[in-house]
């Protein structure tokens, strides 16, 4: 899984998936990203795609 560091928390985070679509009515065919906090492996999170990547760095 590659890793991502939020850029306001610095926070580490695991991309799951980047292609999820959001079938929600006020957002369909939204493209989201699910990625999770790998000392929280239980907990998932959503994000809209490009608000995703506003918001994190890719990690090497």
């Amino acid at each position: 899984m590659q890793k991502f560091r939020h850029l306001k928390t610095g926070n580490t985070y695991e991309m799951i998936r980047d292609d999820v679509i959001n079938c929600t009515n006020a957002n369909d065919h939204q493209t989201m990203v699910l990625y999770k906090r790998p000392d929280y492996p239980d907990l998932i999170f959503v994000r809209e795609k490009e608000e995703f990547f506003q918001k994190f760095e890719a990690m090497d």
